[in-house]
């Protein structure tokens, strides 16, 4: 059970450090005195450990290295819309994991076989608005409201001496979040930001941040930080608190 739950946490880690990125619009300089629409998206790589507490007591530690060998297939798309100082955000992301394990354990000394099958399917929909409250030509403040929904399914099959279990569960979380981004130019190619956000609806509270630094080329950028992203339940979840915390690497396009 302890390694089911972990495989639970692992998931949602690697889903996560694809889904964050919607949070920032994909283009970091905007030319507010153009009304013309731009479209971009965003893929990003966080190395993100899991740390947290169940609602047993239990200690969650899981490294990211942890999720890359059960990982089953996924889908994922960012994109954005920009006009003037309005930027419109959405992502869908899909995520598939499947382990099989094998084992022998003793039950009242007797040498017992057992085979776990496990199956997870994670899905997220991200949608917000960000609107540009200052732009100066060194520095900018978006401020941004939207929306993250997350539901996790998880398929496990166990057979046990020739018997068959089977144990299916559902989870869905539904918050509303407000956040703020301030961009500094320190040059026509490189900036610094710090994305930082705080919200609540079917969690207790959900608060994230990250600084980072970025690259501009002449069509993509490349962008470099480090996220923690932090969750607290209310009483009668499965996890009481838990977090998400490493370098994040990325690619921002424009077309």
């Amino acid at each position: 059970m302890k390694r089911h739950f972990q495989l639970l946490t692992t998931s949602l880690a690697f889903f996560l450090c694809w889904f964050l990125a919607t949070a920032l619009p994909a283009e970091a300089e905007t030319d507010s005195k153009h009304d013309d629409w731009k479209f971009g998206g965003a893929a990003y790589l966080w190395a993100a450990g899991v740390k947290g507490t169940s609602v047993a007591g239990d200690e969650i530690d899981v490294l990211f290295s942890d999720v890359l060998g059960d990982l089953d297939g996924g889908l994922m798309g960012i994109l954005s819309a920009q006009k003037g100082k309005w930027t419109l955000l959405a992502d869908i992301i899909y995520l598939s994991i499947h382990q099989e394990t094998s084992s022998t354990a003793n039950f009242v000394g007797i040498p017992t076989q057992f085979d776990i099958d496990v199956k997870m399917k994670g899905y997220i929909s991200t949608f917000g608005v960000a609107y540009r409250a200052v732009d100066e030509d060194l520095a900018s403040l978006d401020l941004l409201a939207g929306a993250r929904y997350f539901k996790l399914d998880v398929d496990l099959d166990a057979e046990i001496a020739g018997s068959m279990a089977k144990y299916s569960d559902s989870e869905d979380v539904l918050d509303g979040i407000i956040g703020a981004q301030v961009l500094f130019d320190l040059s026509d190619r490189w900036y610094l930001s710090c994305y930082a956000d705080i919200g609540f609806g079917d969690s207790k509270l959900t608060w994230q941040v990250w600084p980072g630094v970025g690259y501009r080329l002449d069509k993509v950028e490349l962008v470099a930080g480090y996220r923690h992203l932090a969750w607290e339940t209310d009483e009668g979840d499965t996890i009481e608190d838990i977090n998400f915390s490493g370098p994040m690497f990325g690619i921002k396009f424009r077309f």
